[in-house]
């Protein structure tokens, strides 16, 4: 495990290289930092059971779409979005904390002009992402949140292979 105190530096936190959202598609305007914890494929694994990681969304740009079968718990850190969630879309801003179900479709869009940050709570020993399904993607473009909703912002997550 790291230290346990992570000290903020002007560009994100020390020891924290900031990883490209989806390292396969260069340019989606989405960097995450992994701050605490790191994906596990066991509970038994050593290290923290959960992980705490910083996303920055740049102007115009999305978080992927998509879904999962673990729930997460997001805090806005700076600059203003939509959290689309089934086929809601809210207006956030610093200090919002948002609350994302198991199999919920959702997604975090920046609606200013500064990039828009926000912490993201998950379970180390998780699921993978999935892509939303035909049915999913139709039912939102018909609801209030197609028109904030980005689907092809980011592309699907690739499973790990087995």
């Amino acid at each position: 495990m790291r230290d346990q105190v992570i000290r903020a530096t002007a560009s994100g936190w020390e020891g924290v290289e900031p990883a490209g959202y989806a390292p396969d598609a260069p340019g989606t305007g989405v960097a995450r930092h992994t701050i605490v914890g790191n994906r596990k494929s066991d509970p038994s694994e050593p290290g923290p059971r959960m992980e705490l990681r910083y996303f920055e969304v740049q102007p115009g740009a999305a978080s992927r779409l998509e879904k999962h079968e673990h729930e997460h718990y997001v805090i806005v850190r700076s600059g203003v979005g939509y959290a689309v969630i089934g086929e809601t879309a809210t207006e956030i801003g610093p200090n919002d904390v948002i609350y994302v179900g198991p199999l919920e479709l959702h997604q975090f869009v920046n609606r200013g002009k500064e990039p828009f940050g926000f912490y993201c709570f998950v379970d180390a020993c998780r699921d993978f992402s999935q892509a939303p399904t035909p049915t999913d993607l139709e039912r939102l473009e018909a609801s209030p949140a197609g028109a904030v909703a980005k689907p092809h912002a980011v592309p699907p997550a690739r499973s790990p292979a087995v």
